[in-house]
């Protein structure tokens, strides 16, 4: 299996598009563990060139359903890419029936530096442009210590903005995912919940109902998250249920 992810990121990194090979496979091959590759393109000529480089390509095939169908939509126009569209957007390919490569369209960023800047753990943040052929790394030395930490250059870990906390917490399960991987990620839960407290103090100064309504969801929900994972750290194991209660939750914010 190592044989075949490294062939895949040696073909990726043969390629001229605007976007960046990031996420865990540039902390190397994990034995044991699932693993996949992301690849972030810029705007969405980037996207379309590596979606059609890889859709003629004998050795990627799109194995689930909602995955083909996303990729139809790309494909034939429809509703992937229309303009009330916007953010991140994906399509996941399986190289050699054995590698799942996500490429992922983030319009918001425009090299490899905004892609990092937008994760949570620095552990992860690591990249290798694809115009430039150069690394990026933002990681300190969490990769070697395995302690990992918040990521200093996300603005929305320092936002006074309301809703900052609810843009982050959608990486939240990374944390958790990583631990299992043998990474301590104490100190970027302990973060998460620092910022929900800060949520959960605010009191709206404005007489929008549809505004109120959402701060009191988004505080609700978050304070079920916050309680999640203060019994993730007492115990740094978290249940089936307790991933899609978070998922929920999430979600509804």
């Amino acid at each position: 299996m190592k044989e075949q992810f490294d062939n895949l990121l040696d073909y990726l990194k043969t390629l001229e598009i605007r976007g960046c090979i990031t996420g865990s496979s540039m902390l190397g091959y994990m034995e044991g563990q699932k693993q996949d590759i992301d690849v972030f393109c810029y705007d969405e000529k980037s996207f379309t060139e590596l979606y059609f480089e890889l859709y003629h390509n004998k050795m990627f095939t799109i194995l689930d359903k909602l995955e083909k169908w996303k990729s139809d939509m790309f494909r034939k126009k429809n509703e992937f890419g229309n303009k009330h569209h916007t953010g991140v957007q994906t399509i996941k390919f399986t190289y050699n029936t054995c590698i799942e490569l996500n490429i992922i369209l983030k319009k918001n960023c425009s090299n490899a530096f905004s892609v990092l800047a937008s994760f949570d753990l620095d552990l992860i943040c690591k990249a290798y442009c694809l115009q430039s052929k150069q690394y990026l790394d933002l990681s300190g030395d969490s990769s070697i210590t395995k302690i990992a930490s918040w990521n200093k250059w996300n603005p929305n870990f320092q936002s006074t903005e309301v809703w900052a906390v609810n843009r982050i917490l959608r990486q939240l399960e990374r944390c958790f995912k990583y631990h299992k991987r043998g990474y301590n990620t104490d100190d970027v839960v302990l973060k998460y919940i620092e910022l929900i407290d800060g949520l959960q103090e605010y009191q709206s100064i404005f007489s929008s109902e549809n505004f109120n309504e959402k701060l009191k969801i988004s505080q609700e929900n978050t304070l079920i998250v916050k309680q999640i994972c203060e019994l993730w750290l007492s115990s740094h194991e978290i249940t089936e249920e307790q991933i899609a209660l978070l998922q929920i939750k999430i979600k509804e914010i």
